[in-house]
């Protein structure tokens, strides 16, 4: 089995950890909600719970991540300056402000965005010895 890195499987990267659960069994992730908890026993927590029917947490990438890292990559030396030691939603907010403003900036934020996360994804998969496939 492998798990197939594609568009439908970035969109839950951004969702939070506690939100997505990616299962050794089927190769499949799983929303929380959707997971049978009725066998879980009194005694036990719902994530050792989880982890002992083979689940662990799926990766989350913050839109603060892909935009530092496209920062680094594109940003001039005045800009990183600017927004290095902003953090959370003010350097979210910040970053849009600056974004029409320099226009090395304007193109590509998007393709980055998507090639950053797959990347992400699949170094994630090789720390916990999932076999993957990346797909457009």
């Amino acid at each position: 089995m492998v798990l197939i890195i594609d568009s439908g499987l970035l969109n839950k990267c951004g969702c939070g950890s506690s939100e997505y659960w990616f299962s050794y069994i089927d190769y499949s992730v799983k929303n929380i909600r959707d997971l049978d908890t009725g066998n879980k026993p009194d005694d036990m927590g719902q994530t050792a719970y989880f982890v002992s029917i083979g689940l662990i947490p799926f990766i989350t990438i913050s839109n603060e991540e892909i935009i530092r890292a496209f920062l680094r990559e594109r940003a001039n030396k005045k800009l990183k300056a600017i927004l290095e030691n902003i953090n959370g939603d003010k350097f979210i907010e910040a970053f849009w402000k600056y974004f029409n403003a320099y226009p090395e900036l304007h193109d590509g934020l998007n393709e980055f965005s998507s090639e950053y996360s797959k990347k992400r994804v699949a170094a994630w998969c090789e720390e916990n010895n999932i076999s993957y496939r990346i797909e457009a």
